[in-house]
């Protein structure tokens, strides 16, 4: 009987050609067999055999080549699972014969540990049923709010590195991402995708996108948003073609000693508008969230003022009722006081707070993802600032991206999409 052959022969095979990875805390990386070892080159893949080029199949793996056996919509244990539809092992084994390097790439976001336990132990048996001699790698993705979670690029930089490591290139040319989250809608019978994240990712990556239906079944393309629906910097128009200033005629900086007030939405670029222009000439930062509290706040700026320091209060300051505690401050202290309202529009700072959360650079303050609901409560609180306040000037910020080329290229992709 094959089934009773092919499990002797399972049984048979060295763990150690089974293994997990060494990978940080949030990722899971499993190998097959040896994923670089090559497959005998056919006809239609003899171009590739002299190549450092490597062509990869990359696919997701719930929906797209599993699904559960159980029919429910998640699976209840290891073995609550079975190929997506009959063709998918003979595939995988061609595409493999074709010379193609076969990658998964998925996101598990449970944070129970017995499912973890349940999902990990999985993956043996899912290698089990893949054809004799056909490697594969499998990365998954733990954390909801990391690089590593689709449509985030963290799990394809950890497999660019790896082929670099071995003198080898991802020829993305010639590769594809296969993937069930595409953003159909229902119809029909057929519910609708849980998400477009996949299409995403290939698409932050560059690769070419198709369906588990398109691939497998060659069915033809079905209809999904293209491009898909989401924010991109791109959408805002040419954000550098905007001053940077208003107005920007004058020094962004004063050689007196004065308060200067920052209002503007979370990630609209106030901390490193900060580093570059004000903590060179010597300004003190006062920021709540380093503080604790206002008062707090408050008391260490009138500190340093009475020591004869310049001081920016780095806050949102989204209110009258919030910015008057400053401006008596400083009338107590007959110091003049300037605001700078950082003109970022709200769903770019979305933006900003999960790239610097995800991509941020290394040579500036790690951040944490803050919740969507900092961004409500910004904008439902929000009072346009007034010189009739009492402030001595007042001077709009537009954000203009700093960054090398290629933290420009993650910042204009798409990010993940945390719950609001």
């Amino acid at each position: 009987m094959p089934g009773v052959k092919r499990a002797a022969e399972d049984a048979e095979l060295p763990a150690k050609k089974r293994e997990f990875q060494p990978s940080p805390p949030t990722l899971i990386h499993f190998t097959h067999l040896d994923p670089f070892a090559s497959a005998s080159p056919s006809s239609s893949s003899s171009s590739h055999s002299s190549s450092k080029k490597i062509p990869v199949s990359f696919y997701d793996l719930d929906g797209t080549l599993i699904k559960p056996r159980l029919g429910g919509q998640f699976p209840k244990s290891r073995d609550d699972w079975m190929w997506w539809h009959p063709s998918v092992p003979e595939k995988l084994k061609a595409e493999h014969e074709k010379g193609r390097h076969l990658i998964i790439i998925s996101n598990q976001g449970d944070q129970r540990d017995k499912i973890r336990q349940e999902w990990r132990a999985k993956l043996s048996l899912i290698a089990a049923k893949i054809p004799k001699d056909v490697p594969i790698r499998i990365l998954a993705a733990l954390s909801k709010t990391d690089a590593y979670r689709k449509p985030g690029i963290g799990m394809y930089e950890v497999i660019e590195r790896l082929y670099k490591d071995k003198g080898l290139e991802i020829d993305l040319e010639n590769s594809v991402f296969v993937g069930d989250a595409a953003g159909r809608v229902a119809k029909g019978s057929v519910g609708k995708d849980h998400g477009d994240t996949d299409y995403k990712f290939a698409l932050n990556v560059g690769l070419k996108f198709v369906t588990p239906e398109e691939h497998f079944l060659k069915h033809p393309r079905p209809k999904f948003p293209e491009p898909p629906i989401g924010f991109l910097p791109a959408k805002l128009g040419s954000l550098a073609s905007l001053p940077h200033i208003i107005p920007s005629h004058t020094p962004i900086t004063r050689s007196m000693l004065e308060i200067v007030l920052f209002v503007g939405p979370p990630a609209s670029g106030k901390s490193s508008f900060f580093r570059k222009h004000f903590a060179p000439e010597g300004y003190e930062h006062i920021n709540q969230d380093l503080l604790g509290t206002r008062d707090r706040c408050l008391r260490v700026a009138e500190g340093f003022l009475t020591e004869g320091k310049k001081v920016v209060i780095d806050n949102t300051n989204r209110n009258k009722e919030t910015r008057a505690h400053w401006i008596r401050l400083s009338t107590k202290l007959k110091i003049p006081i300037r605001l700078f309202h950082f003109l970022c529009p709200i769903e770019l700072a979305k933006h900003n707070n999960i790239y610097r959360a995800c991509y941020g650079p290394a040579n500036e303050p790690p951040r944490t993802l803050l919740p969507m609901s900092a961004f409500g409560s910004y904008v439902v609180a929000f009072e346009k600032p007034s010189i009739d306040e009492g402030f001595d000037e007042i001077r709009g910020v537009n954000f203009h991206f700093e960054g090398s080329e290629e933290q420009r290229k993650k910042w204009d992709m798409y990010m993940l999409e945390p719950k609001r």
